[in-house]
């Protein structure tokens, strides 16, 4: 560490967040405790932890971390000055270079085995002049060697040397490579598998797009005929129209939410004396059934089992409206419903809502179905 430690030497005075707990100079290689994020270096907190397992300054466990972000910003653009300043070099260094620049430190001190030392630039000088590194050619190998060794050069052992490096390299390389070509066959494997999965994925989705394409032709298919279907009634209701007039009993109440589909607002027929069992359902087609609602416009009638009626809750009072917003009452006997048709002796719970000012009634079984269930839980029946 002191080795280390020696080419870090501060250009200006560094703060103390900056130091190490430990040795008190700036943080090389900077950790942080966990649960005081005190700086520390490296090395010294690796050997403080061999001997205790307690944080030098708040006494916690010491387990320590990467400091923050900000940290290690302050501390990269702290500067440092050359070990070798003295003979010569004075760039500024930054944190993280300090050490590559200690081995590159053309003012450096080298040495060479003849006896001659000086600053790293003057080395490849030196080495021209150097007896230490002059060669000579061997006449029968043709190497250049250092004269140093050349009385004790042998063109057999020499060969033999180079030879056992490439021989080596050589079944280094082949390992190498064979672990290579083993690792592209299974990478190549696993691409392989992952296509045919691809090409699997890709054909069922063409296959659902295949179905939902059949789907939506049958689905237009079944537009089609329902709009003919309704042209159909349309043009039967409206024969039927100018063939009388549209209502002879009662009068028309518009709904609040119910629409054709022309978004005409549905009308609700109060006190029709019996002429509802006269009329068509538009929906299930059938009569002698009570067509309560009815579209003038459109000229057609839809009776209370396709269409629900419109039961609604009083704003000022805790009470169920009927479809025309009159109050209903509570009816036990003599109740027939106007949904289900059924009287109180048919009903297996006998009674439900009635309203005398529109002669509507609905039994509790219809009130129970689950169209009107919550509502009618909001503002029950009195």
């Amino acid at each position: 560490m002191e080795s280390i430690r020696q080419h870090f030497i501060p250009i200006k005075e560094i703060s103390q967040n900056l130091c190490c707990k430990i040795c008190t100079y700036v943080a090389i290689n900077a950790v942080e405790c966990q649960i005081c994020e005190q700086l520390y270096c490296e090395d010294c907190a690796k050997l403080w932890q061999r001997k205790k397992d307690q944080c030098p300054d708040c006494k916690g466990e010491f387990k320590v971390k990467q400091p923050h972000r900000l940290i290690r910003e302050e501390l990269s653009k702290l500067t440092f000055s050359c070990k070798n300043d003295a003979q010569g070099c004075k760039a500024p260094i930054l944190m993280n270079d300090v050490l590559r620049h200690a081995e590159e430190c053309q003012f450096k001190n080298v040495k060479c085995p003849c006896g001659w030392s000086g600053p790293q630039l003057k080395q490849k000088q030196h080495e021209q002049t150097c007896q230490q590194f002059a060669t000579k050619q061997c006449n029968i190998c043709k190497e250049d060697i250092k004269l140093v060794k050349f009385q004790t050069h042998n063109c057999f052992l020499e060969l033999k040397q180079q030879f056992e490096k490439i021989t080596e390299k050589f079944y280094e390389y082949k390992e190498s490579s064979e672990y290579s070509i083993k690792d592209l066959k299974n990478h190549a494997s696993k691409e392989t598998n992952e296509l045919q999965s691809v090409k699997q994925q890709i054909k069922g989705i063409i296959q659902e797009n295949n179905e939902i394409r059949k789907q939506m032709t049958d689905l237009t298919q079944l537009l089609k005929n329902q709009e003919q279907q309704f042209k159909q009634v349309i043009e039967s209701t409206q024969q039927q129209q100018q063939q009388g007039p549209f209502l002879t009993q009662g009068k028309l109440v518009e709904s609040r939410q119910f629409q054709c589909s022309k978004n005409h607002l549905i009308q609700y027929w109060m006190n029709p004396n019996g002429e509802e069992k006269t009329k068509k359902c538009f929906k299930c087609q059938r009569t002698q059934v009570n067509c309560r609602y009815c579209c003038p416009i459109c000229c057609f009638f839809v009776c209370l089992k396709c269409q629900e009626p419109e039961l609604t809750k009083n704003p000022h009072e805790n009470s169920v409206l009927c479809p025309a917003r009159h109050k209903v009452t509570k009816k036990i006997m003599g109740l027939k419903c106007t949904v289900c048709d059924k009287t109180s002796s048919q009903m297996k719970q006998p009674g439900g809502a009635d309203c005398t000012e529109c002669d509507f009634a609905i039994c509790f079984e219809c009130l129970e179905n689950e169209r009107y269930k919550g509502r009618v839980q909001q503002c029950p029946v009195q």
